[in-house]
């Protein structure tokens, strides 16, 4: 790193925390535009908001290393995105609209009643809070390796900083600074794809026939015993997408504040496309990355583990500047899924849980503090979670696997409350439990993939929930349907 390096990612950093600070200046918020930005927010806006939600660090130093040593079978994967979208903006989206919610665990507690509301919202704000480690970690090892801080440190910093506007701000800091923290990483990764096009040999056209006679040019895999095959993309990892962008907070939190239901509808469905057309550019650029290093070998170290293949060729390879704006675009994608998280939990915990089982009537003022209380509080968890979390493996398939475990259970208690069964509160809860128990069986006694857990734990759910509504009859906890509420 040279001195320009370190005045780039300084001014990355003094900039989007000015920003987030002069977004979200004004002194008095309702919760509803601490949280939603008042519903105000130009649908563009929302829709970079979710791109720059759905892109984190992990995804931007981890996809590149994915393509590097396999093949481009992981896009498979993420092609059912926008389809998925599209379903969860008409079956889901107008339900939402329709009771003006704030956290979509309401549909739970309209459904269901109030405990398996603040269920439902718990392992929201539990799994959320474990992949926040995998988000906070990619950046800080980023910035730990470039300046030589303990990663204990760089952590630390870049959650101070991110915690600083998120709390004082809210959600009309976060989308406002996504909007330019989008701008930087996925504006980096096209400027170093141009330039190993053009330092290759024979352009891109050498570089796309190397990586053809390498077998890197491969997207389908039809076989049924792979980690990663067209059976779990079209099966599970679509009920996983479609989870998601329906029943995730985080997600919904940011199409949500756009004004009108066209507008949260075209933030989804141009924000999907944002995403897969972003998560393609970073595969496509591993397997460039792969032919480039045949044609100069050496430019990536052999042994680099797949979390730091991108960045070790960043680093050691392009000239000053590159490097500076490389660490800015990684820690812009850290910085912006890391806000709209700790975001979107102390939303759930607010909502869902605090206000809904201990209101005591305090002015609307006073709930803004409570919720900047919890987003602080929650920050200050994931700074734990940001060491542990590696143990499940690399940051990219550590992110994935943690988040299907509990967002299939999720996505099986709005399914079942939304056919049309008798189920109550009491079977909602069965079959998450059910669901949770039965995939930890999955995981410790088969070998069966993390590509398959988000349609597992669906499955069970809504299966065991079913089963137990035909057992009791729908006795239980409070059962209703939406139309009869409100």
């Amino acid at each position: 790193m040279t001195a320009i390096d370190y005045y780039i990612v300084a001014a990355y950093l003094l900039g989007v925390t000015s920003l987030g600070l002069l977004a979200g200046r004004k002194r008095k918020f309702s919760l509803d535009e601490y949280f939603l930005g008042g519903r105000l927010i130009p649908w563009f806006v929302s829709a970079a908001s979710l791109i720059a939600t759905g892109i984190s660090c992990r995804s931007l130093i981890g996809m590149p290393g994915l393509t590097f040593g396999g093949n481009l079978t992981y896009l498979q994967l993420y092609l059912p995105l926008p389809i998925m979208v599209f379903l969860a903006a008409v079956i889901f989206l107008p339900l939402y609209i329709r009771f003006r919610m704030t956290s979509v665990y309401e549909y739970i507690g309209i459904r269901f009643g109030a405990l398996p509301r603040s269920f439902a919202s718990i392992l929201f704000q539990v799994q959320t809070a474990l992949i926040t480690g995998t988000v906070i970690a990619a950046p800080s090892l980023v910035l730990s390796e470039v300046t030589g801080l303990p990663y204990g440190w760089s952590v630390g910093l870049l959650l101070f900083l991110t915690l600083l506007y998120t709390a004082v701000g809210g959600t009309k800091a976060i989308v406002w600074t996504d909007l330019f923290q989008l701008a930087i990483f996925a504006g980096v990764p096209v400027a170093i794809c141009m330039y190993i096009i053009a330092q290759a040999d024979g352009g891109l056209g050498g570089l796309w026939e190397i990586a053809r006679e390498h077998e890197k040019l491969t997207i389908f895999d039809f076989s049924f015993d792979g980690e990663v095959t067209f059976w779990s993309a079209i099966f599970s990892m679509s009920c996983f997408h479609l989870a998601q962008f329906s029943v995730n907070q985080e997600n919904s939190q940011r199409y949500l504040t756009a004004p009108s239901e066209r507008d949260c509808r075209r933030a989804m469905i141009w924000g999907s496309f944002g995403i897969l057309l972003i998560w393609t550019m970073l595969l496509v650029l591993g397997v460039l990355l792969f032919a480039f290093n045949q044609q100069r070998p050496g430019m990536v170290p052999g042994g680099t583990s797949p979390d730091r293949i991108f960045p070790a060729f960043v680093l050691s390879t392009l000239p000053a500047g590159f490097r500076g704006f490389f660490v800015a675009a990684a820690l812009a994608a850290g910085m912006a899924t890391l806000a709209s998280m700790v975001n979107a939990m102390g939303t759930a915990a607010l909502l869902d849980v605090w206000k809904l089982h201990f209101d005591d009537r305090a002015p609307e003022t006073k709930w803004v503090q409570r919720a900047r209380i919890l987003t602080i509080a929650w920050g200050l968890l994931s700074f734990a979670a940001a060491f542990i979390v590696l143990e499940f493996g690399t940051v990219i398939t550590a992110g994935i696997k943690i988040s299907a475990v509990l967002i299939g259970v999720l996505f099986g208690m709005f399914v079942l409350g939304m056919s049309g069964t008798r189920a109550s509160g009491r079977d909602a809860m069965i079959g998450a439990g059910s669901g949770i128990v039965g995939l930890l069986f999955v995981i410790a006694l088969t070998k069966i993939p993390w590509s398959w857990y988000c349609l597992i734990a669906t499955g069970v759910t809504l299966t065991v929930g079913w089963l137990s509504s035909r057992l009791f009859g729908g006795r239980g906890l409070h059962s209703s349907e939406p139309g009869n509420v409100r």
